[in-house]
């Protein structure tokens, strides 16, 4: 089945003028010194692929997934022109999910489906290293949703969720900030948890 056409379009039109080659999302950049130099990793919905770039340039093998076609093919055309190994395709993934695959590290950007989350889980390896970072309900206000943002609620997430979601791994790092993105100031969420490995490994649902 093709994408549905209206996110598609949608991520299209905004990937069609914005710079590509961007720096990778602030979690990855301040924890990468836990990245191996080699192995398998995952960007999801990658836009652009700031953060595959990163993985790329570190040594991993990257796969690249997203919606927009208009991102994925100047992603493939960026990766080929700098030997990047990156292997980007578009996929739908609130439909048809992330499959089966598993990777040594996983990397989520401003991205928030929930129903998806276990099967990011699943998606690591033991001792796979998942870098999440997304908008949290302000960290300094009780009015938590910015009023033109209501509509958008669901794509929030509530204070200490991530942790309590993702509670089948070991989280390593955790904070809510605000941080300066553009002209604006948001709230975010960054996460750093890994997968328990032997007889360490947690039930996954």
């Amino acid at each position: 089945m093709p994408p549905r056409s209206d996110s598609r379009d949608k991520w299209n039109n905004r990937h069609s003028s914005q710079e590509l080659g961007l720096a990778a999302c602030e979690v990855l950049q301040k924890h990468i010194h836990l990245l191996a130099k080699h192995g398998t990793a995952l960007d999801l919905a990658c836009g652009l692929g700031r953060n595959a770039i990163e993985l790329a340039q570190h040594g991993l093998q990257c796969d690249a997934v997203d919606i927009s076609d208009v991102a994925i093919d100047r992603l493939q055309k960026y990766a080929k022109e700098n030997n990047l190994n990156i292997n980007a395709e578009r996929a739908d993934i609130e439909r048809d999910g992330i499959g089966n695959k598993k990777y040594d590290v996983i990397v989520v950007s401003y991205f928030l489906y929930r129903p998806l989350l276990p099967a990011i889980i699943r998606a690591l390896k033991p001792g796979g290293l998942l870098f999440y970072q997304t908008f949290v309900r302000s960290v300094t206000s009780e009015n938590s949703v910015p009023r033109a943002s209501l509509a958008k609620a669901s794509f929030y997430l509530e204070k200490n969720e991530l942790c309590s979601q993702l509670k089948q791994l070991e989280i390593r790092y955790y904070h809510e900030t605000i941080l300066d993105r553009n002209t604006n100031t948001a709230s975010i969420a960054m996460l750093v948890a890994s997968m328990p490995t032997g007889d360490n490994t947690k039930q996954i649902s």
